[in-house]
């Protein structure tokens, strides 16, 4: 008789969780809401009680390259647990900023957070066969009714393909579960950080 079993990958999940950014990463984005009625958002992840002056948030188009949405982040801060959510409308938890303008485009487009210094993060999400990337390395997946999101929260290796997965229950101001399921380049649930073998 077939059997399955979950087999995991410690020493995998050891080397992910050694992999992280600076002070501040986009950690969470929820662009296409689909049917789910929920507002969008985009979550950083970084350094508690880091203060925010001078950070922005700019959308990229992908159709030209011109910046649009631009959020100016001045005058708050992160939370002591390490998130900070900027949410499109009060439908989103755990928000810490409104601004109608978290609402950004369907891929192919980026995200990117700048301080007085510069860039310091990008996502870039879809396909950019025919579009600007103004993310890093290569783009992430772009889905309709999940979040992408760092697994764990605030793992950066500078490539958004490698760093960014689909989450299938965004998770604003929380951590991005560690579940087995996340969601492939076609859109449908894999399993990624474990695998079903048959005997």
């Amino acid at each position: 008789m077939a059997m399955k079993r979950l087999i995991l990958f410690p020493i995998f999940l050891f080397t992910q969780i050694n992999s992280f950014a600076g002070d501040l990463v986009i950690n969470e984005v929820f662009y296409d809401p689909g049917s789910t009625g929920l507002g969008c958002f985009v979550e950083l992840y970084g350094k508690p009680n880091l203060k925010l002056d001078g950070y922005r948030l700019v959308g990229i188009n992908g159709n030209g390259g011109a910046e649009y949405n631009i959020i100016d982040l001045s005058g708050y801060k992160v939370r002591p647990t390490g998130f900070f959510v900027v949410a499109q409308n009060k439908s989103v938890p755990n928000a810490d900023l409104i601004s109608t303008k978290a609402d950004y485009q369907n891929g192919p487009d980026s995200i990117q957070l700048w301080n007085k210094d510069g860039k310091i993060d990008a996502v870039g999400y879809g396909d950019f066969s025919n579009a600007v990337f103004a993310g890093e390395k290569e783009p992430t997946l772009d889905v309709t009714g999940y979040s992408i999101g760092r697994r764990p929260d605030g793992f950066d290796t500078n490539n958004n393909s490698a760093d960014l997965v689909g989450l299938a229950v965004p998770s604003p101001g929380k951590p991005n579960m560690p579940v087995a399921s996340e969601v492939n380049k076609n859109g449908k649930l894999a399993q990624t950080w474990a695998y079903t073998k048959r005997n």
